[in-house]
């Protein structure tokens, strides 16, 4: 894929029937591709494949999955395989998201073992790391988003590291209960990963580093202005085509304004 694309997607998370997702798509494809920008999408599973055959052959629209599980089959009831979000039309993989820690029993441990499983099926893992408030408050957030990191990277090469996207969204700044985060908050914590995920990939260009948590159009271009911000991760504020096509014009603004400089 070109490099200095400016990543915007959404995860759609428990949202959409089949008919609502295939809508969303029709609406959003005549506006793409557009400059400088990187689209993707995380229907649900019920609505992946329906969305895959929406898509012409050639879309510039990425699809992704909101979970998988690392083993390819098995008696793992409830679950679908690597394997078989590849085959219903994802490329990319999200893992490790604050509600499926908290909720499902996500840790460190199974995010690493899907990032590997991800890589052998040949699907890019979006791997989501972030600290809850108390974290925040006691000024901890670096040493414990890193170590959500390394520990999620750990059965990789420097190579495959280079392939991942990492999505930084404080806990705190997610949902209707969040309060969004300001530049200063963020730039440190931004700062540190990107130097990790540097380190990792033996000094080598690293891979892509969304922000997520309390996104919106209000706050979108200053997201982005915030040093090692390669693109967004959204939430709500894209849950509508028209919300996340406001999202990819800003973000081709600041592709344009970037290259300008």
């Amino acid at each position: 894929m070109p490099e200095k694309l400016v990543w915007v997607g959404t995860s759609w998370k428990m949202n959409k029937t089949i008919d609502e997702a295939r809508a969303y798509v029709r609406t959003l494809l005549p506006h793409l591709p557009m400059p400088g920008v990187q689209a993707f999408v995380l229907p649900s599973h019920t609505s992946l494949a329906a969305v895959r055959d929406t898509l012409p052959a050639d879309t510039p629209l990425l699809l992704g999955a909101q979970n998988a599980h690392w083993a390819d089959e098995g008696a793992g009831t409830g679950e679908v395989s690597m394997r078989m979000v590849k085959d219903a039309g994802a490329l990319l993989v999200e893992m490790g998201h604050s509600e499926r820690r908290r909720d499902f029993g996500e840790n460190d441990d199974t995010v690493g073992l899907k990032a590997r499983a991800a890589l052998d099926h040949g699907l890019i893992p979006l791997i989501c790391i972030g600290e809850p408030a108390e974290v925040r408050t006691a000024q901890m957030q670096e040493e414990y988003v890193l170590d959500q990191l390394r520990e999620a990277l750990r059965l990789l090469s420097p190579t495959e590291a280079r392939r991942v996207i990492v999505a930084y969204e404080p806990i705190w700044a997610i949902g209707t209960g969040g309060r969004p985060a300001t530049t200063e908050q963020i730039a440190p914590v931004m700062q540190a990963i990107a130097a990790a995920l540097t380190e990792v990939s033996d000094g080598c260009a690293r891979g892509t580093l969304l922000y997520g948590g309390g996104v919106a159009a209000s706050n979108a271009a200053e997201l982005l202005r915030t040093p090692n911000v390669d693109g967004l991760f959204v939430g709500r504020a894209a849950w509508t085509a028209q919300g996340l096509l406001e999202l990819l014009r800003i973000g081709s603004a600041h592709a344009e304004a970037s290259a300008a400089h």
